[in-house]
């Protein structure tokens, strides 16, 4: 069944129904666009067709994983570029310390009100998502509410607040204001998944995000290790290890090696090509261009590690891991 639309007052298609939710997803459709069924008269809201039209992703449970210490998610080298990073901070502190003693405390003015922008910023924030975002709970989008319980009950850790937020970019977060652990979701990137995906996939998006707070990459000890990112290749160095962390973690959540990898292509090629694509020829790509100069010296000043790369090391992992 195809469907037919209206943009300025002009009525187009009919187009297929996975087109106009790809053009959802890129931003040039509204989910308000006037819609109506191919020989239909009724006019409704595109999304409220297209729900109508696609059914709702199954409520599969992704694969469990088999037993093993958590302590092994952690990728290998992260703790390495962690503990250069504290060494780092070390000069840093000593001569914050220095500076407030010689300026007789008034430093400690500037970096308190400073302090206080930072917390006035993310309280702000945290008012926005409270009014803006839908929180996950078992009565509000419940199928991804079971993806995040049983990702937490996996790890051992008690649920943070999640929240699904409109924002046609492919990313989410972890953010950690005060005591209070959060996760945001783009509805970029959950659209995108759900379009051609499942909740396997969804599971290992979810599980990076939590790895985030399963590790203490936002806890207050690696807070103080950020004072050594004035030296920023071992700064960015151990930003691209935690990334692994956590891809590690989702594929643990995910419980499934191509479904992890998939969830990673769709943030790649975008849904409607992420499950054509063959992984085995796209991890070949990364291995006959790692080595280039130019490949490695952007590696340098990378926040995160290369999507190829991280498809290459979720093959490694899955393998070390015992996850099929």
């Amino acid at each position: 069944m195809k469907i037919h639309i209206k943009q300025d007052e002009q009525q187009t298609g009919p187009f297929e129904a996975a087109y106009l939710q790809e053009q959802i997803y890129r931003g040039n459709l509204s989910r308000e666009t006037p819609a109506c069924r191919e020989g239909g008269s009724d006019w409704v809201a595109l999304d409220t067709l297209l729900r109508e039209m696609k059914p709702e992703p199954a409520v599969s449970e992704p694969t469990p994983p088999p037993e093993l210490e958590l302590s092994r998610l952690r990728d290998a080298k992260e703790r390495t570029a962690l503990t250069w990073l504290y060494v780092a901070a070390v000069p840093a502190w000593l001569l914050l310390i220095v500076y407030c003693v010689a300026g007789l405390g008034i430093p400690l003015l500037v970096i308190g009100l400073i302090w206080l922008l930072i917390v006035v910023g993310e309280l702000w924030y945290a008012a926005h998502l409270k009014t803006n975002a839908v929180r996950v709970t078992a009565e509000q989008l419940p199928e991804l509410h079971r993806v995040v319980r049983q990702s937490c009950e996996r790890l051992g850790m008690v649920c943070p607040d999640v929240y699904v937020i409109q924002h046609n970019v492919w990313n989410a977060f972890a953010t950690k204001i005060f005591k209070r652990r959060m996760v945001v979701l783009y509805s970029g990137a959950v659209d995108s998944i759900l379009l051609k995906g499942d909740l396997k996939q969804m599971a290992w998006l979810v599980g990076h995000e939590l790895g985030h707070h399963w590790a203490g990459h936002l806890d207050f000890p690696q807070k103080l290790a950020r004072a050594g990112g004035w030296l920023i290749w071992v700064n960015l160095w151990h930003s691209r290890r935690r990334e692994l962390t956590c891809d590690r973690v989702g594929l643990y959540c995910a419980g499934s090696l191509k479904a992890s990898q998939l969830a990673l292509m769709n943030a790649t090629v975008g849904a409607q090509l992420a499950d054509k694509v063959n992984l085995a020829v796209a991890q070949q790509q990364w291995q006959e261009h790692r080595r280039e100069f130019f490949v490695k010296y952007r590696t340098l000043y990378a926040t995160h590690p290369h999507l190829l790369a991280r498809l290459d090391h979720l093959a490694s992992s899955a393998s070390e891991l015992g996850i099929a």
